[in-house]
């Protein structure tokens, strides 16, 4: 407990004895706790007795021989059940001010995802912008109630606990709010579960966890303007993101600059490398690397066309990665077609195929803004006799709940490499909380902050948090599924899961289709 130094002004409480709760500002002579009895001066105080002046006058002598005794006889004489006496008071803590967010993000002053109406939202973000923590975090704590799905609103409401705490560690999370809103909140809810758990468990040290939300759009030249920015606010000591492969390479460039580590739970491009760059996936080249040995090894197939957008990083990436292995077992890549080309026509390239290329399947490389073609090609592939459909394969920006429900019965039999299947601990835990199937976004996202939550230190800075990334090791306990280790060029140490697409319940609402493991 920590008075101020005007006896009728705010004071500090940290209960009784001194760390039983988190600090919290008070306004009247009793602590706002509802399980603390500590009042302003620190000592519980009795009743006003008759003779009042002649108690004033003996209470200060008194007060310091309780003290003298209690301190000459020590505590070994407590039992459960009683409470001390506070310490000598200390000089109360003070917080520099915190310095606004970029334009780009917001940590609880602004609204990212527009549509929702939610008045104590509204209430929260005012609270919040005018440094009332203790109100915003009552207000945000509402909003979270009506509007339970929000990872948005989980991640306010616990910025809103950091700050009032005092001194919070700041992460900053950059994700495509504008361009795909669905990916975005995927990604934040893994954010948010890591930062609750990290922070119902009081923090490092009784700092809690701040997380940033920015937005780039999926966009480089945005994502180039988002990392210059947090590059350049104080508090930032890394970041989460970005999603695309393109926007994560235009960002690891300012991040590079100013020593920002740089965790990607998304980007799988073998064109992403540098001393601050990390991600939780696996990489394109042990993805198309999978893929290719499981078409000829596995389907025992030797003539493959491949649909690709060569100016995505991560579509271009996957498919140099499969397309060299692929040849080098011995296949042909016997036609490629740019799925992004604006004159584009599934049905049309699929019967050019048939009738020319002699093609035994179809490998769908998109990037996330192509997967609808990639769908349309699945139907014209659909559209074809049984005893002519080419077999589907593909990566792993086809693995959402919108190829199955969009695809329905064309993408029977898909199959695609990804990072990580449903079948975890967490995965059962986390769709509990979100009320709902859980995507490997989500799953990668919370590995991510979980890598940075165990780089903090007390005098954490972009410095040691960077360096004890290099090092990181954690369990299968501590993350989404598998154990998490960083190879020195920043890629995780893991293999890819093949899943295909089976008519099967478990899948999302409104599909007869779901995603299964190849065992």
């Amino acid at each position: 407990m920590t008075n101020s130094p005007d006896p009728n002004g705010p004071w500090k409480c940290t209960g009784i004895p001194p760390g039983s709760h988190l600090e919290m500002d008070n306004e009247g002579d009793e602590c706002d706790h509802p399980k603390c009895k500590n009042t302003r001066s620190g000592i519980i105080q009795p009743k006003p007795q008759p003779n009042g002046n002649k108690s004033k006058k003996f209470a200060p002598i008194v007060s310091v021989l309780v003290v003298a005794a209690l301190l000459g006889a020590g505590w070994w004489w407590l039992k459960p059940g009683q409470t001390p006496e506070v310490p000598p008071e200390t000089p109360p803590t003070t917080n520099p001010p915190f310095p606004p967010p970029p334009p780009c993000c917001s940590s609880g002053e602004k609204v990212m995802f527009i549509g929702k109406t939610n008045p104590d939202r509204e209430n929260g973000i005012k609270e919040f912008k005018a440094g009332n923590y203790r109100q915003a975090i009552k207000d945000f704590e509402k909003a979270v109630d009506g509007d339970p799905t929000s990872p948005e609103l989980q991640i306010y409401f616990n910025n809103a606990k950091a700050r009032h705490t005092g001194n919070p560690f700041v992460l900053a999370v950059v994700v495509p709010i504008d361009s795909n809103e669905t990916s975005a909140e995927e990604i934040l809810r893994g954010v948010a579960d890591a930062q609750t758990q990290f922070n119902d468990s009081k923090g490092l040290n009784n700092q809690l966890l701040e997380i940033m939300i920015g937005n780039d759009s999926n966009t480089p030249a945005i994502a180039t303007t988002v990392a210059q920015q947090l590059a350049n606010h104080p508090n930032i000591l890394a970041v989460i993101g970005h999603n695309s492969s393109d926007a994560s390479k235009a960002a690891l460039v300012e991040y590079e600059k100013a020593g920002i580590a740089m965790v990607s739970p998304t980007s799988t491009s073998t064109e992403l490398s540098g001393n601050s760059f990390f991600r939780t996936l696996p990489s394109d080249v042990v993805s198309g690397a999978k893929l290719a040995n499981y078409v000829w090894k596995t389907l025992i197939l030797d003539r493959v066309a491949i649909f690709y957008n060569p100016k995505s990083s991560y579509s271009n990436s996957l498919y140099q990665v499969f397309a060299q292995k692929f040849q080098q077992l011995g296949g042909q890549v016997v036609k490629t077609i740019d799925i992004n080309d604006s004159e584009f026509n599934a049905e049309q390239e699929i019967k050019a195929i048939q009738n020319q290329a002699q093609a035994q399947a179809i490998v769908l490389f998109p990037n996330t803004d192509t997967t609808s073609r990639a769908i349309n090609v699945a139907r014209a592939v659909g559209n074809e006799p049984a005893s002519q459909r080419l077999t589907l394969l593909g990566g792993d920006a086809l693995y959402s709940p919108e190829t199955l429900t969009s695809g329905s019965n064309a993408v029977e039999g898909l199959i695609l490499a990804v990072p990580w299947v449903a079948e975890t601990d967490y995965a059962k835990r986390a769709e509990r909380r979100w009320q709902g199937d859980v995507s490997w976004r989500t799953a990668m996202s919370f590995d991510a902050t979980q890598a940075l939550i165990k780089t903090l230190s007390s005098g954490a800075s972009r410095t040691t948090v960077l360096q004890n990334l290099k090092n990181t090791n954690l369990s299968s306990s501590e993350t989404a599924g598998e154990a998490l280790v960083f190879e020195p060029t920043g890629d995780r140490q893991a293999y890819p899961i093949l899943v295909e697409v089976v008519r099967s319940p478990g899948g999302p609402k409104g599909s007869s289709f779901a995603f299964k493991p190849i065992r």
